[in-house]
């Protein structure tokens, strides 16, 4: 017996002990040669299961059966457009703090509408057109790139490449070395003096191919025969509107008319835009050398045709099928491009989406399903009425991405109280049929709301400097858009849900259900770099996926 009370008490002894003994943390600070990041616009996360039987093994799927995968990654504020996702991906903050609360807006010092990106202070570089009159000025924050090449004393290369100035030039940061978009004026892809004063050789050699040409000049059909689209409602629907609008919803398409007038910017509406958008990226990764020198190299890629096509014919089209599942063979091409040029040890991979997109409401509705439709101009003649009958004059300045901005030099000259006069006109403004939600800037400045809730949402995209008196939202499945295609801005799942994947070196296999913010990324991403976050930063890092 006493033996056996002594054998329990060294047993208890050593585990007590290597309990009290401090973890032990690896000296290794190894890390990858390359970050890739990827953002497929308007991917919503179901997405992912709808068209997983048809993907191939070398996209989509290998990604996720070999990498990490988030089932629930959210975004944390609203409106959830294309500017602010970008921006809030990258930076690891919402709109209320890096400032990008819209792709546009209402500037209260001017009067006028400005673009997230917009700067007539730089030039265009690689065309003639206005297209390169752009920089990040608007962006209050550093992102992921910034901080890396603080860190590295700007050896790090940092780029980014899309079809979209915003989704390019957010990613790239203040300090990158370059963010490319597209021209449909030439189908050339371009910058501004904010990063260079003259393209490089070598995307002037990309852009001597003339891809854009190339791909419209075969038009645009199904992969598969269009039976096998079986995910898809009819291919000849009341619910679709084709870019180009002379053009019938239906397979197949043509672009001869656009390609007699050198005319390229209908690319971005078909899935060919995402190819010439990996076809970059690949050159650029060569070209660049990324992923081979001492310091990590970062690619930042947005592909931006999912958009496009998905607001012409909506999440239930067999164009945005067809675009899906062409894409997951543009991921397929650029992860063996990655494992061919950097080495599949060697780099880490993200893929999100910077924001989903509704059902068409008036499909919704022939179902049976609640939706409607909301129009800007009648919604902001009422209010206009309203404060005409209320206080003698309209006061309203702007009614934009579901903020209303009030006119406060006439309120003073009218001995208004600006706080009364918000709080009256959101309850008048839930009295109209379709608005669910409205708040005056004086509570989303000074009550503490609740991670999940609604309010919290329209909280942490309201930005005191930049945003509006009141803000509001609307019913799920109400939109200010046409009766056919759809949009995306709502707090709702089908706008906030989002894929969040990350595969590479050191990633492990798995999954989780936990809710996570895409805010999260940035930090996690800064913490595998063993870096500072960017600036803003209020996300979290993900631990799952950060190698111990």
């Amino acid at each position: 017996m006493n033996r056996f009370l002594i054998l329990v008490l060294i047993v208890f002894t050593k585990s007590i002990s290597a309990q009290n003994k401090p973890a032990v943390v690896s000296t290794d600070l190894k890390q990858p040669k390359l970050v890739v990041g990827i953002v497929v616009d308007q991917m919503r996360q179901d997405y992912i299961y709808r068209y997983w039987h048809k993907f191939g093994n070398g996209g989509f799927k290998k990604i996720i059966n070999e990498g990490y995968f988030y089932r629930n990654a959210q975004y944390n504020y609203v409106p959830t457009y294309t500017g602010p996702g970008h921006a809030s991906i990258y930076t690891g903050t919402s709109p209320a703090t890096h400032g990008i609360i819209a792709n546009d807006w209402f500037v209260k010092e001017t009067g006028k509408m400005t673009y997230c990106t917009e700067d007539n202070t730089v030039k265009s570089v690689g065309t003639d057109s206005k297209a390169g009159l752009m920089s990040p000025k608007n962006l209050l924050v550093t992102t992921i790139g910034d901080e890396l090449k603080l860190n590295t004393n700007q050896k790090s290369k940092v780029f980014a490449v899309s079809l979209k100035d915003r989704s390019s030039i957010l990613p790239a940061g203040h300090s990158a070395n370059g963010a490319f978009w597209f021209d449909g004026s030439n189908g050339k892809f371009i910058s501004s003096t904010h990063y260079m004063e003259q393209l490089p050789t070598w995307l002037n050699e990309f852009n001597d191919l003339q891809l854009a040409k190339k791909f419209l000049s075969q038009g645009w059909n199904t992969l598969y025969p269009i039976k096998d689209y079986t995910e898809s409602i009819a291919d000849k629907n009341n619910y679709e509107s084709a870019p180009n609008k002379k053009d019938t919803a239906i397979f197949p398409y043509q672009y001869n008319k656009q390609l007699d007038k050198n005319n390229f910017e209908i690319i971005k509406a078909t899935p060919y835009g995402n190819t010439i958008t990996k076809d970059l990226a690949i050159a650029c990764l060569k070209a660049e050398h990324l992923g081979k020198s001492q310091q990590t190299d970062m690619l930042c890629i947005s592909f931006s045709s999912t958009d496009y096509v998905g607001h012409s014919y909506g999440p239930r089209s067999v164009e945005i099928e067809d675009v899906y599942l062409r894409l997951d063979k543009d991921l397929e091409e650029l992860i063996n491009s990655l494992n061919t040029l950097v080495g599949k040890d060697n780099y880490i991979l993200f893929l999100t989406a910077d924001h989903g997109a509704c059902d068409v409401p008036a499909h919704l509705m022939d179902l049976k399903i609640p939706g409607g439709y909301m129009n800007n101009e009648e919604l902001t003649k009422t209010i206009k009425t309203f404060c005409k009958n209320q206080y003698g004059d309209s006061l309203v300045s702007s009614l934009s991405n579901q903020q209303l901005f009030l006119n406060e030099s006439k309120m003073s000259e009218l001995n208004l109280n600006k706080f009364a006069v918000e709080h009256t006109l959101a309850n008048f403004m839930l009295s109209i049929n379709g608005i669910a939600e409205a708040y005056p800037s004086e509570v989303l400045k000074y009550e503490n709301y609740t991670d999940g809730s609604f309010k919290y949402l329209i909280q942490k995209g309201y930005n005191h400097v930049r945003s509006g008196n009141v803000a509001f939202s609307y019913n799920p499945a109400w939109m200010e858009y046409q009766n056919k295609g759809t949009t995306h801005g709502a707090s709702y799942s089908y706008d906030t849900h989002v894929p969040l994947l990350f595969f590479g070196s050191g990633i492990p296999k798995g999954f989780s259900t936990k809710k996570v913010n895409v805010v999260d990324i940035a930090p996690t991403i800064s913490t595998m770099l063993h870096m500072s976050f960017p600036n803003g930063t209020t996300g979290k890092p993900l631990e799952e996926v950060i190698v111990k």
